[in-house]
């Protein structure tokens, strides 16, 4: 059983997708498979792909339901300790990554390193010790987080999510099974700004509040319910989408509102 196994989902990414494949591909550490689902691509990734085919424990090229449904696809075909999801257009910090994981010790559900943003070379999410407090304002990065393959059986992406499926399945297993956790100081990946996550910043948190109201009867979930309730959403909704403009156009502001956002959190939660 390799230790890894990395899960490339795509669509229609030719003009990036060969800077994925080539990050994998230059891994100092070969303990790892690799699993690759495109989603049908017609503008040339499958050809691309064929290339690089030898290097594949699995792999397709055929429509599916969405990004959610192809990280499913792949996760059922792999077989290491530790998936991570280093998808179309993402791309590992350098060649020692997996490496450099394996030596920090693998003694943990879910690892989670860092990512930094494409366009700008900034972290895209800070370490923040208050687990409960990141999953709430902010989340965690596939494209930095390896996560025991099990968990991933064991509670499949939610597909009627479009965007925010990999937070539910974070809250469901971080907050509410407490399955173990650590954060690594290692840049993991370079992230792709150009994402649906990235971009449709309304849909996000329409969909987090869905996610929200669905696990809110859980014993341990409605209590994160409960801090919503109390810090009202649509002010947090604000202070996010403010926070988001801030991080594109004024880093210094951006760290600013998180502060303002997490002493926010914490009299509202110890009010709670």
């Amino acid at each position: 059983m390799p230790t890894f196994s990395i899960i490339t989902v795509c669509y229609n990414e030719a003009a990036h997708i060969r800077e994925t494949l080539d990050s994998v591909v230059s891994q100092t550490c070969k303990d790892y498979e690799w699993i690759v689902v495109d989603g049908g691509s017609t503008d040339g990734t499958k050809e691309i792909l064929e290339q690089y085919a030898d290097h594949f424990s699995w792999w397709c090229s055929e429509p599916d339901k969405g990004i959610y449904n192809g990280m499913n696809k792949g996760v059922k075909h792999a077989t290491g300790e530790y998936v991570i999801f280093m998808n179309g257009g993402d791309i590992f910090h350098n060649e020692h990554v997996l490496e450099a994981i394996s030596l920090a010790g693998l003694d943990t559900d879910v690892i989670e390193g860092l990512a930094v943003r494409m366009d700008n070379g900034e972290t895209l999410r800070h370490h923040d010790p208050d687990l409960a407090h990141k999953l709430l304002t902010d989340g965690i990065s596939h494209q930095s987080a390896f996560t025991r393959r099990e968990l991933l059986v064991k509670y499949p992406y939610d597909e009627r999510y479009k965007i925010v499926a990999d937070w539910k399945f974070w809250l469901q297993t971080l907050l509410r099974d407490r399955c173990s956790f650590k954060f690594l100081d290692i840049i993991v990946a370079d992230t792709d700004m150009t994402g649906v996550t990235y971009n449709h910043f309304s849909q996000n948190l329409q969909e987090r509040t869905q996610v929200l109201e669905e696990l809110k009867s859980d014993e341990v979930l409605g209590l994160l319910a409960g801090v919503f309730q109390e810090y009202d959403y649509l002010t947090h909704n604000t202070l996010v989408q403010y926070a988001t403009f801030l991080d594109q156009h004024s880093p210094k502001g951006y760290q600013l509102a998180r502060k303002i956002v997490k002493r926010i959190f914490k009299v509202v939660k110890y009010k709670s």
